[in-house]
């Protein structure tokens, strides 16, 4: 497994995730700032799930992403310590 490409992909997917979390939380303070009623109750309810499911998978990556750079780091150390030897 190629643990820096593996990185990259969660990083850059919970990047993009957060991205349209973003965009949606937008549109969900001006619909309820302004009372506009944009979406019907069933729609708001699936949004709502919608928008659990990408914040799980957001805290997902970046507990992953944190896992893999940890085990980078630790790499990376284990052969500073061996070039040093």
């Amino acid at each position: 497994m190629n643990v820096k490409k593996t990185e990259t992909f969660i990083t850059k997917m919970g990047v993009y995730i957060l991205l349209i979390l973003t965009f949606i939380g937008i549109i969900a303070v001006f619909d309820t700032a302004f009372s506009w009623n944009m979406f019907s109750d069933s729609l708001e309810l699936a949004g709502g799930i919608f928008i659990g499911i990408c914040f799980i998978l957001v805290i997902s990556s970046v507990l992953v992403s944190t896992m893999l750079n940890i085990s980078r780091i630790a790499n990376s150390i284990e052969e500073i310590s061996k070039r040093k030897q």
